[in-house]
């Protein structure tokens, strides 16, 4: 494939090379950089505490709604008492007694108006909860973007070394067959030795190229969390005809469309209205708080008797008053029974039931200035997440334009290469059928040999550098990474 036709397709976008590893996760050639992410997704450590970030998020902004219902909550006692104590059923001080009471009842509150801070308190927590899921999709793609360059990274690896396996298995062929040569005395001992210390040259960039390998797996299944295992193995796709799409729109146009989508900058966006709602909570710290409450409650005391048989009344006197000039006594009768017992508990529970209802008015005057210290505070706070807003779209337009530089650049290099590697190609090949037919010295073969080798390995660099800034493109272009 020529420079040409490479610069023909630009329009066409990216691939049969990524499109087949969506068909499958993990095949039996290998795993597909699908599986790849999903497993990243689906173990990262670092997803898993903000997703528990999120739902306490969510919890929060859950309790922020409920705070706007009633407070009711239930009591209950149950107390001894000796010597001496109030009598709960008469109130009288009573010496050397002992008695049991219970108390119930249920009380409850509901603020009527606080300044709105309930209400802006739910629009707060809602703020946060959408601003912490957005941090979450950030995550996922930050780990998205990782796995997909690391995944590269194995793919180039296995790429140069079978071109470094190849090149030795031929410069071995090579060697052989000047060692015959040399034995029936058609050629020199020096080519042979020459030939010997290329094959020793190449077999150490193979095992160079392998120990690469190694790491670049291992670097691979760290990062999707799986322990490292050498019979693993990804899925190779077909790059021989590979074509990659120019991006024709620019720096701005891709900056304007992302900048609406960005998880950060949509999450920076909802801090800075949160912040104002923030600001607006602490204003309602200087409105008074009108609450309502109401109490039901009983009691029951096993001081509280009643009488059993025949009642009777003993006269006690009580007073005393006037009557045409004569003192007279004035009586009442006290029932006396001969026997008896405490009160029932039901009969209690009706006769001490009781019930209140009530408005509770409070107006803030002064309070060790933290009202206003609240407002300061917010303020500073809002104008705090005002710049982290504009500096996360700052750093957002860097990123897109770094990213289009350097597909730009990576474009560029890659056509270089492939004219550079067409180039070393045809001068190898006409050397290689020289230097077997004499016509060439081993100075000059081998000069060209090591060219050709340079042209390869860059070139399966700039090939898959070129890939992987095409993909960072195209997540800012909302396109699927696989």
């Amino acid at each position: 494939m020529t420079v040409q036709i490479l610069k023909k397709n630009t329009a066409l976008l990216t691939i049969s090379f990524f499109s087949t590893w969506a068909l499958h996760a993990q095949t039996s050639n290998g795993w597909t950089l699908q599986a790849c992410v999903e497993q990243a997704l689906s173990k990262n450590i670092s997803i898993q505490q903000q997703q528990l970030t999120t739902r306490s998020m969510k919890a929060d902004f859950l309790q922020s709604k409920m705070a706007a219902l009633p407070s009711i909550n239930a009591n209950g006692t149950n107390n001894w008492q000796t010597g001496f104590a109030i009598n709960p059923s008469t109130n009288a001080a009573q010496k050397g007694i002992s008695f049991r009471t219970n108390s119930f009842g249920i009380s409850g509150s509901m603020p009527l108006f606080n300044g709105f801070q309930t209400v802006n308190n739910m629009r707060l927590q809602q703020s946060n909860a959408k601003a912490s899921e957005k941090d979450l999709e950030q995550t996922k793609n930050t780990i998205t973007l990782n796995v997909c360059n690391t995944y590269l990274r194995v793919l180039q690896s296995i790429e140069l070394k079978n071109v470094a396996l190849a090149r030795t298995a031929a410069t071995r062929a090579q060697v052989e067959r000047q060692k015959k040569m040399y034995e029936l005395g058609s050629s020199n001992k020096s080519r042979y030795l020459q030939l010997k210390a290329q094959l020793a040259s190449e077999e150490l960039l193979y095992v160079n190229a392998d120990n690469t390998l190694m790491q670049a797996y291992l670097e691979l299944w760290l990062l999707i969390e799986i322990k490292p295992d050498t019979a693993y193995r990804v899925f190779m796709p077909d790059t021989k005809d590979l074509i990659i799409e120019d991006e024709p729109r620019s720096i701005d146009v891709i900056f304007d469309e992302f900048s609406k989508r960005s998880p950060d900058v949509v999450a920076a966006e909802q801090r800075k209205q949160g912040s104002q709602i923030q600001h607006r909570m602490a204003l309602g710290g200087r409105s008074p708080r009108l609450t309502l409450s109401g109490n039901v409650s009983s009691f029951y005391t096993t001081q509280s008797t009643t009488g059993v048989g025949a009642v009777s009344y003993t006269q006690v006197p009580i007073g005393a008053g006037l009557y045409n000039g004569e003192v007279i006594n004035v009586y009442t009768g006290i029932p006396t029974y001969p026997s008896y017992k405490t009160t029932s508990f039901g009969d209690q529970f009706d006769r001490n039931l009781g019930t209140s209802i009530g408005l509770n008015l409070s107006v803030p005057i002064f309070n060790g200035w933290n009202v206003n210290n609240n407002i300061q505070k917010s303020s500073i706070n809002q104008e705090s997440s005002r710049l982290n807003e504009k500096l996360t779209r700052n750093n957002l337009y860097r990123s897109i334009a770094q990213s289009y530089v350097d597909f730009k650049s990576a474009y560029k290099k890659f056509d270089a290469n492939k004219e550079n590697i067409d180039a070393n190609k045809e001068a190898f090949d006409v050397a290689d059928k020289q230097f077997e037919l004499g016509a060439m010295n081993m100075a000059d073969y081998l000069n060209t040999k090591n060219s050709y080798i340079r042209a390869e390995a860059d070139y399966t660099q700039a090939k898959y550098e070129l890939l992987f800034r095409r993909k960072v493109l195209d997540f800012y272009l909302g396109k699927s990474l696989y």
